[in-house]
């Protein structure tokens, strides 16, 4: 059996438009995961400042500095 061109032309359209589709939702899928990885960094930052702050507490309540 053989491929006309009409069908042969109408399955890559439907392919096109899978792969579309398929795109734009990895393309969501990398924005929320970008803003994800943005936030547990700002987490992180400010998790270190108050390691340090507490960490200068505890030497300057020893007398260590």
């Amino acid at each position: 059996m053989y491929a006309t061109e009409k069908y042969v032309r109408f399955e890559a359209k439907e392919q096109k438009e899978a792969l579309r589709e398929l795109a734009n939702d990895l393309g969501g899928d990398i924005r929320y995961l970008s803003q994800q990885i943005h936030d547990i960094h700002e987490r992180l930052t400010a998790l270190e400042t108050n390691l340090e702050e507490v960490v200068n507490e505890v030497r300057a309540h020893n007398g260590d500095t």
